[in-house]
């Protein structure tokens, strides 16, 4: 088992300078755990690894992080897309208008058996003799 204060010691010898103290309480806890020296075998190894690779950002990449920063400082993170929000917004409206409509062409079919213009409009159908014997009614 490996202490942790002497593996926080190992860590911080690979990126800082150790006061005298320190170092030798590593070199100490180095020469009498095995496996603390093959921690750092292993730190060392993967060090090497990391720094022989190049690493490098694409064009641009300084100018848009800073101007991120800058637009943070502001307290403008997000901004918004009108046309795309008001496109999401028109479809939704348009889905549950157009459901809608069918539940009430629907409902209308069941009611009253056929889907003609009396039908949407409410109005009966009225018969000429009906309508002649109405006009010709006198008290």
């Amino acid at each position: 088992m490996i202490n942790q204060e002497m593996y926080d010691l190992l860590i911080r010898s690979m990126n800082d300078q150790l006061t005298a103290g320190e170092d030798m309480q590593l070199q100490q806890a180095l020469k009498e755990s095995s496996e603390l020296r093959d921690e750092k075998i292993k730190l060392n190894n993967i060090g090497k690894l990391l720094s022989s690779r190049d690493h490098s950002f694409s064009a641009g990449f300084h100018s848009r992080v800073m101007l991120a920063v800058s637009d943070e400082k502001k307290g403008k993170v997000i901004s918004m897309d009108f046309t795309r929000s008001f496109t999401t917004m028109f479809n939704r409206i348009a889905v549950a208008g157009v459901v809608v409509i069918v539940l009430l062409v629907i409902s209308l079919y069941i009611s009253h058996g056929s889907l003609n213009v009396n039908t949407f409009t409410g109005v009966d159908p009225v018969s000429q003799d009906n309508l002649v014997s109405v006009l010709l009614y006198e008290k």
